[in-house]
This record gives structure tokens, sequence and C-alpha cells, in this order.
């Protein structure tokens, strides 16, 4: 079939590419290491003081998923009791159309059996409807009278024109497995190749997102705590802040997660513990997730320090109601999981996590700041 023609002289073409003679070797370029998020995720002033909750109104086509590539109509012929028992789609289809002198190309394997009994219908809604039992998208093109089958379609979404937007849903599409995003930052659009499935958790995402209307912004600090004596003492620290100043303290598996008001910021902390650890900036950046969902922050890309470019930050919201907020946070390294917390605090609350080792080789600990805004996205009337 032609379908199958396709394929060997893509194999012919490719193979005819790999055997051209390379004259020269070149040192391997840097280009592949250019990421246009990380300056931003690293530069937390880029988002200035911004208020403890953040109105922005979305626009008729905002979070908009379209089908990317250029597809035509099919032409209109009516289907008359189709059926067929255990064919792949792709020989399933030709047969179908061979009367309208439409010719079938798989870019994929071969597709599992299928069957159908008695189908009517226009040949455009047939074709969409087998299409979607045997879990694939197709393109036609008119001009050329061509059918074209894929296990994944391209598909566009269209976001506000607010970049803190985009991070989180770059950010919540990455934690829902999501993989192969290519965001356009100045048609605030992101690119992305997906499965049936992938299609349907993208779609379940952003009807979530747009039903709840929220989002939270932490900004993460981090540092290296290193002990200036074998006596240092985290309780003697929260006692010079004051014990009264500090709402809650979590335990996590390991290390702890403190809850404090914004009106004495992680700053005054921080002035409280030089008696006992000497703090070394490590990283800072910006994290966002859609209320419900996970989104996972490779935090080191904006590490000063070799040894911590593999953390990560994954965190898990839930608004519980206007004034509180419950979240799950799991630190990973190279190493493994380095802690995980959870814990239930107001919006206009900073988070703080201590007593996290760094790595087994030093007694420095992990000490990281997190501060929640809470961003709510209003439909435009």
């Amino acid at each position: 079939m032609k379908h199958t023609i396709y394929r060997l002289l893509a194999g012919m073409t490719l193979a005819w590419l790999c055997t051209t003679p390379i004259t020269s070797v070149q040192a391997a370029s840097t280009a592949r290491f250019v990421n246009l998020e990380t300056p931003f995720r690293c530069a937390v002033k880029h988002f200035g003081d911004l208020d403890i909750a953040t109105t922005l109104a979305l626009g008729p086509n905002d979070f908009q998923l379209t089908f990317f590539d250029k597809m035509d109509d099919l032409p209109r012929y009516e289907v008359n009791g189709l059926s067929f028992t255990k064919r792949p789609i792709d020989e399933a289809l030709q047969h179908l159309v061979d009367e309208a002198g439409i010719t079938v190309y798989t870019e994929d394997g071969y597709y599992p059996a299928m069957n159908a009994d008695a189908v009517y219908g226009e040949l455009g809604e047939v074709v969409a409807d087998l299409a979607a039992a045997g879990d694939i998208f197709y393109r036609y093109d008119a001009a050329r009278r061509e059918l074209y089958l894929s296990r994944q379609g391209r598909f566009e979404l269209q976001l506000p024109a607010n970049r803190m937007v985009m991070l989180a849903m770059l950010d919540a599409l990455r934690g829902a497995g999501i993989k192969n995003l290519r965001p356009d930052w100045k048609m605030n659009t992101i690119l992305m190749s997906l499965t049936r499935p992938e299609k349907a958790t993208v779609e379940q995402l952003i009807a979530s997102v747009v039903q709840d209307g929220y989002l939270l912004l932490a900004d993460a600090q981090v540092y290296a705590a290193t002990p200036k004596a074998s006596g240092s003492n985290w309780q003697r620290i929260v006692r010079k802040y004051g014990a009264g100043r500090v709402y809650s303290a979590n335990n996590g598996l390991i290390g702890k997660v403190l809850a404090i008001g914004n009106q004495r910021p992680a700053q005054e902390f921080m002035a409280a513990l030089e008696s006992e650890f000497t703090l070394a900036p490590v990283s800072q950046g910006v994290a966002i997730v859609p209320n419900g969902w996970k989104m996972r922050f490779n935090i080191g890309q904006c590490s000063v320090r070799d040894d911590m470019a593999s953390l990560s930050v994954l965190l898990h919201t839930w608004i519980r109601s206007p004034e509180k907020v419950e979240t799950d946070i799991t630190l990973d390294s190279q190493s493994g999981e380095m802690g995980s917390f959870n814990t239930v605090s107001a919006i206009d609350d900073e988070l703080i996590i201590i007593g996290v080792p760094m790595n087994k080789n030093s007694s420095d600990e992990l000490f990281a700041t997190l501060k929640l805004r809470l961003i709510r996205l209003v439909k435009e009337k």
C-alpha cells in the first residue's frame, strides 16, 4: 500500500543523509543549552514587589487549544454501512477513501487492528470518529488528495499576554508529564506535540485553570547554612526571632518547615540565625502552579554552585479557602529526595525550610524561603 512505500522512501532518504561524508569535526556547540526561561526565572526582581493578590483579565481567545497544522476539509461523500473486522486503521481508512481518489500515508509504525460495524455518515465525520477510536490524528491535503495519519498531533495553546501565566502553564504541563513544549514569548503561545491521551490531560488542565481561576506564585530563595560551632542549634534561633511569631512548624522526613508572617519577613529570621550559622546564597527562582496541580521547577538551573545543579522543587498546592493554602513541597537532587513537607498556611505567610543536609560530606544544611502570592484569572465581560 502507499503508506508502506512512504515509510520505505523516508528510510532511504535518511540512509542517504547518514552516508554523506563529514569532512571536519568541530567542537560541540553550547547553543543547545540556550534557555529563554532560565534568566527570567532566576531574576526574581523582574516580578518586583507584587501584591499578595494580583488579578489578571482573560480575553476571549485566551487558553484556546487549537490544531496547529493546516487542515483541509475532506470531500463530502456519504458512507453507507462501512464494516470491517481486525483491520489496522490505516488499511481501513485507505479502503474507505479509495473511491474518492485519496491516498493514505502514515507517520508511525503499524497500528493495532480494530473493528467497525455498519458505520454511516459523512466522510469527514466517519474519518474523525475512526481516528478518535484508534487514538490517532489525521491531516488532509486537498490539493494533493493525501490523508496523513499520526499518533501525535501538533497543538497550539494561546495564553494571556502575561509572563507569569506562561510560566505557570509550562510548569503545570511539565508536572503533568507533557514534554517537547515550545513557548513563543512574543506571541504568548505554547506549541506542543500530543497523543490523544495527552491532549485529554491538557484539556483537563486548561478547563481546571479557567474554571478555578487561581494560580500560586512562589519566590524561592535557597542558601547553604554552615554551623559556626558544633553546638549550633535551631531552637535558639527560633527563641531569638520570637517563638510567638512562628505560626506553625511541621516536620518532614528530614528537616522542618516553618510558617511566619509577612510582617516579620524571612530576612529578619535570617538575621536571627547569624549567631549560629553562616549563610551563603545557592539559588533563587520563581515557581508558579495552578491550584490543585503539580509542578516541578529545576531551581538548580539558577544555582551558583555546581553541586546543586540538579536541585529541583516539586510543589502541589490546594487553595482551601480565600485565606488558607495547603502545600506539598518536595526537594530533589541528583542523589535523591532531600526532604518533603506538608504545610497549611495563610496566603500571605512566608515558608522557611530548615535542617535539610546539603550532602553527606559536609555539615552544611539547606535553608530555603518560599513566599507565596496569589494570581486570580478573571474572564473579561
